[in-house]
């Protein structure tokens, strides 16, 4: 854990929306069709191997570092959250745990 402040912004967005799909323990297959719609093969498989053996705690620490580090601004945050909206509504449920995460992740990345 460590390389992902290396990452390009497109990285981060591909890893933001990976994380909105897999956050509610169910990677479904319009959040899956979306994703991929959006993200080179290589970037998700990118993405995917540096992160699939992190834990919660270690996955929301790099969303916390990666936005610190690039000093975003409120708006970039805000569009950045809106994406991950959309991957959150693209299976037709924004479950309760899906909200939840959403906002806690808009605290967390909120300047």
């Amino acid at each position: 854990m460590g390389n992902y402040i290396k990452w390009t912004e497109e990285e981060f967005k591909a890893y933001l929306c990976i994380y909105a799909a897999e956050s509610n323990f169910e990677y479904h297959i319009e959040e899956k069709k979306l994703i991929e719609s959006k993200f080179s093969p290589e970037t998700i498989n990118k993405i995917k191997e540096e992160t699939d053996d992190l834990n919660d705690y270690q996955r929301s620490h790099i969303i916390v570092d990666y936005v610190r580090s690039k000093d975003y601004s409120q708006e970039q945050i805000e569009k950045m959250l809106a994406e991950m909206k959309v991957v959150y509504l693209s299976d037709g449920n924004f479950d309760k745990y899906e909200q939840s995460i959403y906002n806690m992740l808009k605290k967390i990345m909120k300047k």
